[in-house]
């Protein structure tokens, strides 16, 4: 059954002549009557009395009407559907995240970048750098944010947004959350957690000071820490950019000083729809 044969008989059922309906058409009136006699072979019997200057439907034809023109409008719907997606311009912004990275750095980006595409679509997946990059070659990432230190490819363009640094994460109960800053020797009584996908500040921490920690370890990213800091089981050494519920507060780091670089990543030659390209055009031109 071809659409071109239900639509013949849809525009039949109104106007009750071949001629007239050939016309709307702009096709034959025997090519019409062709189209129709096929497709009243298909569904096993007659669709229209035709007798002299009178024509209408039988009762196979009366049944099949609403049936036909369903499968009309819905594959009418459909072709407006895919046109009207063919002539909007790409709205999604899939961002990738590295390990203790935090959103709240791109999102008064984000926030302009919608501002310009109303329609505008934001998905992250945050994970480990290797992950990024394979998400990022295989089209399901448009960009993301990296450590500066981690290895990427050459098919990777790479710009440096920013300088992380790190910072104490505590509960605002703790006697130190009233301190501006903390330096090491202050934490030696507290339980350090480590979250596996925090950034490595926590570790990093251990492994210049050379002190004796108490050590709680989590398999998960920085969010997961941030309620294990909210719970009482310790204090956390995150980026100083995280965003944090009011229950917990963060102090600077000021010995050591751990830094570390972050970069915009995106595939080298790659087309980018409006939105990426503008993310990416913000990203570059804003020091954040």
């Amino acid at each position: 059954m071809e659409l071109t044969q239900v639509r013949y008989f849809v525009t039949l059922s109104r106007t009750l002549n071949f001629t007239r309906a050939a016309e709307l058409h702009h096709v034959s009136q025997p090519a019409l009557t062709r189209a129709v006699q096929r497709l009243e072979e298909e569904l096993g019997g007659v669709l229209l009395f035709r007798e002299r200057s009178l024509t209408r439907l039988t009762e196979l034809g009366r049944s099949m009407l609403p049936h036909l023109q369903a499968m009309l409008d819905a594959a009418d719907n459909a072709i407006n559907l895919a046109a009207a997606r063919r002539s909007q311009p790409s709205c999604s912004l899939k961002i990738g995240l590295g390990p203790g990275i935090s959103a709240s750095v791109i999102a008064p980006l984000i926030r302009d970048v919608a501002a310009a595409l109303p329609k505008l679509t934001v998905s992250f997946e945050e994970t480990d750098a290797g992950r990024i990059t394979e998400l990022m070659l295989a089209d399901d990432l448009d960009c993301a944010l990296l450590p500066g230190d981690c290895a990427m490819p050459e098919r990777l363009n790479r710009w440096p947004l920013y300088q992380d640094r790190a910072a104490v994460v505590l509960s605002t109960a703790h006697v130190l959350s009233k301190e501006h800053s903390l330096e090491a020797g202050q934490l030696a009584a507290e339980t350090i957690l480590i979250g596996d996908r925090c950034g490595g500040f926590g570790i990093r921490l251990i492994e210049e000071t050379g002190q004796e920690f108490r050590e709680f370890r989590c398999g998960g990213a920085a969010a997961h820490v941030v309620e294990l800091v909210g719970a009482g089981l310790g204090v956390a050494i995150l980026s100083e950019r995280i965003n944090l519920p009011d229950a917990l507060a963060k102090c600077t780091l000021s010995k050591p000083i751990l830094e570390r670089p972050v970069h915009l990543a995106s595939v080298a030659g790659r087309p980018q729809g409006p939105a990426v390209s503008g993310f990416i055009k913000l990203c570059r031109a804003q020091r954040l």
